[in-house]
């Protein structure tokens, strides 16, 4: 899986995007916007959860960039995460409502969250929640 990018966070651009979802059996695209501070608080917590969960292929796509997209998905707020499983949008988390709802939210919110989503294994009992 490292091979094909697992274990990192990067941005991608759209052309990059259907190539990755329908390659990949599970990926999260966080859809931001570079100016927007919950934005940089979702890419913080993506950072650690990508090295520990290798089973997921994470990235980060800006939504100014990815008209199409933004369009064909309904994304109306940012941040978004979008999982999908096997090239198919499985789930979604828009803002920090299911995280929290405040900028200071654990980690283990956004783990458990797309454990739920489907995408990740729970790797132990805190996980699982």
């Amino acid at each position: 899986n490292k091979t094909i990018g697992h274990g990192t966070y990067v941005e991608i651009v759209e052309s990059e995007f259907l190539p990755i979802v329908t390659k990949t059996k599970y990926v999260v695209v966080a859809f931001f916007h570079k100016d927007f501070e919950r934005c940089k608080i979702v890419d913080m917590h993506m950072q650690k959860i990508c090295r520990q969960h290798e089973e997921c292929r994470f990235v980060r796509l800006d939504a100014e960039r990815a008209p199409f997209f933004i369009n064909k998905l309904g994304v109306q707020m940012l941040p978004t995460i979008i999982m999908f499983q096997d090239g198919v949008a499985a789930d979604r988390i828009v803002g920090f409502d299911e995280l929290g709802g405040a900028d200071d939210f654990p980690t283990i919110n956004m783990t458990r969250r797309l454990i739920r989503g489907g995408v990740l294994d729970a790797k132990n009992r805190i996980e699982k929640g």
